[in-house]
């Protein structure tokens, strides 16, 4: 019986302790990200390059350790000779400290962690003068002034926005019949193909009704639907059957208040291929694990399709494809194409993708097993994306620092270009209505996010090809 009480004692502690570490976004998804702000298109490529895994490494000390992690980078960044680098119990702090210490402005004082907040900021820039030039100026005022320290702050603020994004890029990333599709970027929906669907021109000839559903593959996994609608499909539309007992693959039921827009906010829908009200039954080759996310996004498609056919009279040729990667239990997303037949693609024709996320939400596509990604948002003491009065923000914080690291560009187009396009990104962001708790805001603003990386992903690395302090650590 002790012994009972001191293993449960003992995973107790565990879970606990791993979950105050759980604060912060993993290192591969800061890597992405503070890679792609930096060198833009050549990212995979420089990411490996030695002085980027200093900086990373660094930027790892400065933001996301915790809990006695990084031991192994401590020694790395000794090895490499750079100079004042605290030895780990003198930069370690609590997971609970984490988000106070390092999600905050970049001069922000932690009291709790004074000294080790100083021994982390110092770790960065000291790795940042390590590697760049920045000249006889800099040599004399040191790494916490000019543009060392708004480097060390560019990185800084760059693993925040990280951490808001809350999604590693590649898990939704997906080619689709030879031709790749871009990661999720904040649009629930794509267009492929030029919004073109792929119908032969004898398939965009007939304009007899049918619907054609695909057997479950061998793992269980439901396929493709083909349909061509018409008025006979739609009258013949009866109630909707009770689906309580079916869970399609990946079924990992959870909810999420102020992510999930439906109440109760249960993340996963049984998702149709093709709709109920365009014919489709409620059966497993017709149902796939979806987010609500996912279901909202189809809709409009269904909806305008549904009209068109009760308004005209006239077939639409549907198209409904799950697109799994590899082994996935869970679809990482749907291919909706549609053609009006009669009047040749005038009234009905897209070609489009749905993404199978939820913002907020990290998903295992392999099982469909899911846990909140995104720990930081309206959490205290935490940096916003955006503010709703005049306090600190990341995008406020982040242009003093532009400011200074492009002091000599700043009448430059490309400069001029890009602080354009951050005040577009940042006004859109604040006209959002502010709803406390909210899910819709939240989806709403996690589009502006992205908008925001995409900008910094444009500009900053062209910018930084134009400094000589960036130069000659990355030719």
């Amino acid at each position: 019986m002790i012994k009972r009480i001191w293993a449960l004692l003992l995973s107790c502690l565990l879970f606990f302790s791993s979950a105050t570490t759980a604060v912060a976004c993993d290192e591969k998804q800061t890597t992405t990200y503070v890679s792609q702000i930096l060198f833009g298109k050549s990212s995979s490529r420089k990411a490996s390059n030695e002085n980027a895994q200093m900086l990373l490494s660094s930027l790892y000390l400065c933001s996301m350790q915790a809990d006695g992690s990084g031991e192994e980078k401590v020694k790395y960044l000794k090895q490499r000779k750079v100079s004042g680098v605290s030895k780990l119990e003198k930069l370690d702090i609590s997971g609970k400290m984490l988000l106070e210490c390092s999600h905050n402005t970049w001069e922000h004082e932690c009291v709790r962690v004074k000294r080790q907040q100083k021994n982390r900021k110092e770790v960065l820039q000291n790795t940042v003068n390590k590697i760049c030039d920045f000249g006889f100026i800099n040599n004399l005022v040191g790494s916490k002034k000019g543009k060392c320290n708004s480097f060390a702050a560019l990185l800084y603020y760059s693993h925040i926005l990280s951490d808001y994004l809350a999604a590693e890029p590649s898990e939704t990333h997906v080619n689709i019949k030879g031709k790749e599709v871009p990661s999720y970027t904040g649009d629930a929906v794509v267009k492929l193909n030029g919004n073109k669907p792929s119908f032969t021109s004898k398939q965009k000839k007939s304009s007899e009704s049918f619907i054609e559903t695909s057997p479950l593959d061998s793992q269980k996994r439901a396929g493709l639907v083909f349909a061509n609608i018409g008025t006979d499909i739609l009258d013949a539309v009866g109630e909707r059957e009770r689906m309580v007992g079916i869970k399609p693959l990946g079924w990992n039921q959870k909810k999420y208040k102020g992510l999930v827009t439906s109440q109760p906010p249960y993340l996963y829908n049984r998702c149709h291929l093709l709709a109920h009200q365009l014919g489709g039954k409620e059966k497993e080759n017709n149902l796939i694990t979806g987010t609500r996310y996912l279901n909202e996004a189809m809709i409009p498609y269904e909806n305008e399709v549904a009209d068109y056919v009760k308004n005209t009279g006239n077939h639409v040729l549907y198209r409904a494809t799950p697109i799994f990667k590899k082994d996935n239990k869970l679809a990482s997303g749907i291919q909706l194409e549609a053609y009006s037949v009669e009047d040749s693609g005038k009234g009905i024709c897209f070609n489009v993708y749905c993404y199978n996320v939820q913002p907020g939400v990290d998903i295992n596509y392999m099982n469909g097993k899911n846990k909140k990604a995104d720990y930081i948002f309206g959490k205290k003491n935490v940096l916003p994306f955006i503010a709703k009065n005049d306090s600190s923000n990341i995008i406020d914080e982040m242009n003093k620092h532009l400011a200074v690291l492009f002091e000599d560009q700043k009448n430059k187009k490309t400069y001029q270009k890009m602080m354009n396009e951050i005040k577009s990104v940042a006004n859109k962001a604040h006209e959002i209505e502010y709803q406390e708790d909210s899910a819709r805001y939240y989806i709403e603003l996690k589009k502006y996010e992205y908008d925001y990386l995409e900008v910094l992903k444009s500009y900053v690395p062209r910018l930084l090809k134009k400094e000589k302090f960036f130069q000659s650590a990355f030719n």
